[in-house]
């Protein structure tokens, strides 16, 4: 009798994950674009670009209204403080609009020029820079 029992059983949950009823949930995997954190070298854009509100900004009516001095290392000094999911322009997109766009605009006037492909940005590795960024999706 116990044989008959552990033997419906063990043919019972061949059939279920045969089925895949009862299989265990997967967590999802991340989209097929899903790319490594940024790779932002911050103090070689310092030595480049000329102020920081170049690419620090806080428009009021089209104007970019920011004080550099305004800029103390924290955390308001950050671009996800304010670009956010919720945000009309959300952290990605900001990344992608600010950098692509400026080093488009430096190779145009024949000046030396950032990445402007993704795994330049979103490298596997990344130097051993230890004051560069490294800025999470």
């Amino acid at each position: 009798m116990d044989r008959m029992l552990l033997s419906a059983l063990v043919l019972w949950f061949v059939v279920l994950s045969f089925l895949g009823i009862g299989s265990v949930v997967k967590t999802p995997e991340a989209p097929s674009d899903a790319r490594a954190a940024a790779y932002f070298p911050h103090d070689r854009h310092m030595e480049v670009v000329d102020g920081c509100n170049r690419c620090h900004h806080r428009f009021v009516d089209g104007v970019n209204v920011l004080e550099e001095d305004e800029l103390d290392g924290g955390e308001a000094m950050r671009c996800r403080t304010c670009h956010t999911d919720a945000n009309a322009i959300d952290g990605r997109e900001a990344f992608h609009r600010q950098c692509i766009q400026c080093h488009r605009a430096l190779e145009k006037e024949g000046n030396v020029s950032g990445p402007r492909t993704c795994g330049t940005c979103h490298p596997k590795t990344v130097s051993g820079d230890l004051d560069a960024l490294i800025i999470q999706r």
